[in-house]
């Protein structure tokens, strides 16, 4: 269901997969990893603001030199983007990762990676809210279906050990 979800959220009917979507999936095997060892380094260290510190420095020094070696750097364009930027890099990158650390360390790695799979949901949600995008009605049956493939898999173990 949350394939057929993300499928029909992401407008992908209309379009063909080219190089950027291989790289998407390939991020998806590493950020499921990165969930796993997030996972059991808060449960065994319970440093969410050192963990989060840590990764905020390493990705910062990562991307300072992928932008060095295949972009070109134009100050004047930064700094007219500078609200979007601060914006991404303290509230998106510095605070909801460091909450999700704190959040990750009281629950197991599986639950945790649903319910991060809610992201494309909220993402899709807060545009048609807050930028007054449009969301036809496959992407609206996508986002039910990703909603109700999440609480299913909550439930369903549940209830399979009661029966």
């Amino acid at each position: 269901m949350c394939i057929i979800g993300v499928y029909l959220l992401s407008n992908f009917s209309d379009s063909q997969i080219m190089l950027g979507d291989a790289l998407v999936i390939l991020c998806s095997l590493f950020w499921a990893l990165h969930i796993i060892f997030a996972g059991k380094f808060m449960k065994k260290f319970d440093l969410p603001i050192f963990y989060a510190s840590l990764q905020s420095i390493f990705v910062f020094s990562l991307s300072i030199i992928a932008a060095y070696v295949f972009e070109e750097i134009d100050i004047q364009k930064i700094l007219l983007e500078y609200s979007s930027i601060l914006y991404a890099g303290i509230l998106s990158g510095g605070v909801a990762f460091t909450l999700q650390m704190y959040a990750q360390k009281n629950i197991d790695e599986a639950p945790a990676a649903i319910i991060y799979s809610l992201e494309g949901v909220f993402a899709a949600l807060a545009g048609w809210i807050i930028l007054n995008q449009i969301l036809n009605l496959d992407n609206i049956i996508g986002c039910f279906l990703i909603l109700f493939a999440v609480i299913l898999s909550q439930i369903a173990p549940s209830a399979v050990k009661k029966v």
